[in-house]
């Protein structure tokens, strides 16, 4: 809500509501549990600007979002649960004729309603196959971005190998394709990361504005990533980065490209303070999921990999390494910071928490299934509103999973399905450490796990039998007590069980190959639109 002390004090002068304050989200792409230096103290990936904000405002040490992409981006932007949506089997891939229902709503929408500017910048990953899945036609005033799951970071374009190899231009501003001759070997970070620096610039003070930037950082889809050669020269001399130059050259690349996401980080803030709004905008860091793991390469495109290291296993798993995520909100509204907050919270409780902090009223949020945090945040309260989060439910995945909190302060999480081809559930160390060199110092946000990290003490085959764990007592997931706590499990399985009555069938669609970029002049189109969808070339950018 806009308190009073936002409001000019004057006996002189009629007094007068401040502005709305901007919103800010900065979504990271697959981030790992261990790839910022806050958060297990990694000596590997020290990001001291992410690192300075999260410690200033407040730390979420049980964010959950979906495990996969298009998934979690849906559920943040509508507020409510995938599997209620269709969303909740895959990412859309390029060639599918399918995305976010177009019936619903999402965060711009609902903050153009009250005044906002809107925009988004770089991945969208909800929809390419009409020109109304399109972020420019669903509420955002400006995009500039790429629709699919990831692009080459240099020629920004796209592909996909089934049923056959196939790739094109993914690039667009506005829905029209921007042409190789203007942005090809501009790095994609740099390149959102200035157009919102431009935007912000540009913006009227006047009017709040609520930006979406939407990092392909450090996603790992393709072997592009700009080599630590490239960046700083003293990131080359570290010893944490010098040490993975041979047998973990992969993993340097990596570290390279969390660098960029800290630097674009630095840049949109220091953009914030030159335009004199830092003190009223609301800075919202999140990821779409965990990172993906090496022995999950056959199923997640990719040969870079974040880490996750020590929460079990990653990406598309609903094992804490997949669905715990990272994530921190800053705001001069809230009076009580730099604190780790346990409070339960979920993906789909962010609409209505940012739409409460600049005043909206969240009964005009019909519908939506998140659950507004921000009276919690910003009394400094130990404990939130959400008592449970029902992860997934996906029958064609065969896969479910259930986190809840008991009377007591207990949490518990119930998991039950397939985990990829069910030939590795376990944890992976962050690649070039080890036992005896675990390269972290300490943090107050670090996971503690109280079993042998990395060690199953009691074996968890939810494929063949739904497992639970003592998220308290065993973050990591090594000990599953569910053959000790039947009436528990049971309980759980009651409450996905009531869930599953709202859900609805998967929306995904298979390939299409009427999609091929070779019919439609080398670009990804829409090519469901009736009539011409080739796009008209423009001259020039108008980044400046």
């Amino acid at each position: 809500m806009i308190t009073d002390n936002l409001i000019p004090q004057n006996n002189d002068r009629p007094r007068t509501i401040a502005p709305r304050p901007n919103i800010l989200v900065f979504m990271a792409d697959d981030l790992g549990h261990a790839d910022l230096g806050y958060s297990e103290g990694s000596l590997q990936t020290p990001t001291p600007n992410i690192d300075k904000l999260a410690w200033d405002g407040i730390i979420f040490n049980r964010h959950y979002s979906n495990s996969i992409g298009s998934p979690s981006r849906a559920s943040f932007l509508t507020a409510k649960n995938a599997f209620n949506i269709g969303m909740q089997t895959s990412v859309i891939r390029p060639g599918e004729p399918w995305g976010l229902p177009l019936q619903l709503r999402i965060q711009p929408q609902y903050f153009k309603d009250l005044g906002y500017s809107t925009h988004a910048l770089g991945k969208w990953h909800l929809g390419e196959s009409q020109r109304a899945f399109y972020p420019n036609n669903r509420g955002f005033d400006t995009w500039y971005g790429f629709s699919s799951d990831a692009c080459n970071w240099f020629n920004y374009t796209a592909g996909w190998i089934a049923p056959f190899p196939t790739s094109g231009r993914v690039l667009r501003d506005q829905g029209v394709v921007v042409p190789s001759n203007i942005t090809n070997n501009v790095y994609a970070p740099e390149l959102f990361t200035a157009k919102a620096e431009q935007l912000i610039r540009d913006s009227d003070g006047q009017k709040p504005w609520y930006m979406y930037f939407s990092s392909p950082a450090p996603h790992t889809a393709f072997a592009d990533f700009r080599s630590v050669q490239h960046t700083m020269a003293q990131f080359e001399l570290r010893p944490a980065v010098a040490a993975l130059s041979g047998q973990f050259p992969e993993r340097k690349k990596q570290l390279a490209v969390l660098q960029s996401l800290d630097e674009s980080f630095k840049r949109l803030i220091d953009a914030l303070k030159n335009k004199g709004v830092m003190d009223n905008t609301i800075v919202l860091f999140l990821s779409d999921n965990g990172a993906p793991l090496p022995q999950a390469a056959t199923y997640l495109r990719g040969s870079n990999h974040g880490s996750n290291w020590p929460l079990r296993h990653g990406k598309g798993t609903l094992f804490e390494g997949g669905v715990r995520t990272l994530a921190f909100l800053w705001s001069p509204l809230i009076p009580k910071r730099s604190r780790i907050s346990k409070q339960l919270i979920h993906i789909t409780d962010w609409l209505p928490t940012l739409y409460e902090a600049v005043g909206g009223n969240t009964a005009d949020l019909n519908g939506v299934e998140g659950v507004s945090q921000w009276q919690s945040l910003i009394r400094g309260l130990e404990d939130g509103p959400r008592t449970e989060i029902a992860l997934n439910i996906d029958v064609l995945g065969n896969q479910a999973g259930f986190v809840y909190q008991d009377l007591d302060g207990g949490l518990f999480k119930y998991i039950v399905g397939n985990v990829f081809d069910n030939t590795f559930t376990g944890w992976a160390r962050t690649e070039g450490t080890s036992d005896l060199n675990p390269m972290t110092s300490f943090s107050a946000a670090s996971i503690k796990c109280n079993f042998p990290a990395g060690t199953e003490v009691s074996p968890c085959r939810p494929w063949e039998k739904a497992c639970l764990f003592d998220l308290i007592n065993d973050p990591c997931e090594t000990n599953n007590i569910a053959a000790s706590n039947r009436v528990l499990v049971n309980l759980l399985a009651q409450k996905l069980a009531l869930y599953n009555q709202s859900s609805i069938a998967a929306v995904t669609k298979p390939f299409d190959g009427r999609s091929d970029p070779e019919n439609w002049g080398g670009v990804w189109a829409p090519w469901l639109d009736d009539g011409q969808v080739i796009d008209p070339i423009p001259a020039f950018s108008t980044l400046n």
